[in-house]
């Protein structure tokens, strides 16, 4: 069981004391909420028309008629590896961006107590 001195118990659990004074007077929280907005913009242009959705749809038309010779699919507006390198800009953006999520909720675990 935690030590009652260096816990405190709250309305979300019995929390490490040190860890929370430490995060009160650091923590910001709207960040939290910056997060949900940027989540909410990066599944809408997923989504959304010509986003990733559609390249990945379109990549894998290309992909499929260059290597397993079925017939053609849409324009051929754009390269293969065109499309392919604007797919994987997009991917590794938005797994920054998930990274940063990452580093910005990490904190909140230090709040778990030693046991």
């Amino acid at each position: 069981m935690s030590d009652p001195e260096t816990t405190v118990l709250t309305a979300y659990g019995r929390l490490d004391r040190a860890a929370l004074t430490h995060l009160q007077s650091t923590y910001d929280t709207s960040k939290l909420l910056r997060a949900v907005e940027q989540l909410d913009r990066i599944v809408g242009n997923a989504r959304g028309q010509d986003g990733l959705r559609d390249v990945l749809l379109r990549l894998h038309g290309m992909a499929h008629a260059v290597l397993n010779g079925a017939g053609l699919s849409g324009s051929a507006e754009e390269s293969l590896p065109e499309l392919a390198f604007e797919a994987t800009s997009e991917i590794r953006q938005t797994i920054a961006t998930l990274q940063e999520w990452g580093k910005l909720i990490e904190p909140l675990g230090a709040l778990q107590p030693s046991d």
